[in-house]
């Protein structure tokens, strides 16, 4: 056997360039490891610092309605609609930390989520602390994510403006199906005031979510929930079932990005419908459609409803709207929203633009 080999002055000169360049990129990567940067004076490793980012809101509202009523949310006015600062890191192989300060307005600091999660094995999660509850899809959101400025009509009227954040535990399964689904399972304080907010500090809620994802095909994907909690409520019972509340909820979300066109075009059909089943009964829903038809542009239509059908109480009221957004990256947007507003006071007519940016690094919004 006859081994040949060739003297390095035969080597091509663009040979000798490549092999300089990748010295150069490993003695810098060594460097950028070595780096001192990398520790403080007291040699505490910075590396696993949380990624940090904020979000701001700015909102101007027009409202033909309730102008001159100071304890109106939506009346014609300028305001900082909210600040978040956002901390995100893992705390170790198995544990991450994910820690929300909401700020109001100008003043009053919220902790919106203070959350552990960690990993028991491939198809088994815990999550515990304060956090949005995965109770349908709408509710799982931080205020700079909603797909439209402001919240649907139904989702205030039965899960009030914060919606269902609460203190607890709970664990997640991923189940073994040929396509993504997992349950939850939660055990809540149960403090939203709509709806819990029992006696006695016993008084939990408790929620069981089952969550389904299936790929129609390479352009299209089908997600389908259903939602379900249980707790007591502070009302004075008369029967043994007056104080109890039961929620149930089911969301369908169908995105279609065609190929090779994703960061151009974007379709998003999403309905949801909530009920509250206590001493009298709320019901309703909304579904809404996102397009974006260019690469920086969206245009947005949205119907919700909301209703008590029974009972001295008896309410009915419902909501549209248009949206249209210039976003010119993903850490900017500005939106402009038209509601139209019926009840049985006085219709409502409402105009919102908003400046949504963010600073940072921000995880990865909800699917």
């Amino acid at each position: 056997m006859i081994f040949l080999f060739s003297p390095i002055s035969a080597w091509p000169a663009s040979q000798f360039e490549e092999l300089e360049k990748r010295i150069q990129t490993l003695e810098q990567e060594k460097k950028e490891n070595s780096a001192p940067s990398s520790s403080t004076a007291t040699g505490i490793s910075r590396r696993f610092n949380p990624a940090i980012s904020l979000n701001g809101l700015f909102l101007g509202t027009y409202n033909s309605q309730g102008d001159y009523d100071s304890a109106k949310d939506d009346r014609t006015e300028l305001e900082i609609q909210e600040v978040e600062v956002r901390l995100t890191a893992y705390v170790d192989h198995w544990l991450r930390g994910d820690f929300t300060l909401a700020i109001e307005g100008t003043s009053g600091i919220e902790v919106e989520e203070a959350i552990a999660e960690g990993l028991i094995t491939q198809s088994f999660s815990f999550k515990v602390g304060k956090f949005l509850v995965p109770f349908g899809k709408h509710n799982q959101l931080h205020t700079h994510a909603y797909p439209f400025i402001d919240l649907p009509v139904v989702s205030k009227e039965i899960l009030g403006e914060e919606g269902l954040n609460e203190v607890g535990i709970g664990m997640s399964w991923l189940l073994p199906t040929d396509w993504y689904s997992d349950f939850t399972f939660q055990v809540l304080d149960g403090d939203n005031t709509n709806q819990f907010n029992g006696p006695a500090g016993s008084d939990f809620a408790y929620l069981i979510r089952q969550n389904n994802l299936w790929e129609l095909n390479d352009e299209t994907t089908m997600d389908f929930g259903a939602s379900y909690v249980y707790g007591k409520n502070s009302l004075a019972p008369s029967n043994s079932f007056d104080n109890e509340t039961h929620l149930a909820g089911g969301d369908l979300t169908v995105k279609w990005k065609p190929a090779g066109r994703e960061a151009y075009k974007t379709l998003i059909w999403q309905t949801e419908f909530i009920a509250s089943f206590r001493e009298q009964t709320q019901e309703g829903w909304y579904t809404m459609l996102q397009h974006q038809f260019a690469k920086e542009w969206w245009v947005q239509g949205r119907y919700s409803g909301y209703t008590i059908p029974h009972g001295s109480n008896q309410e009915d009221k419902n909501q549209w709207s248009a949206l249209l957004a210039w976003t010119p990256s993903e850490f900017s947007t500005i939106r402009l929203q038209y509601n139209r507003l019926n009840q049985a006071t006085a219709d409502e007519h409402q105009v919102l633009l908003q400046l949504n940016f963010t600073m940072g690094s921000h995880p990865a919004h909800k699917y």
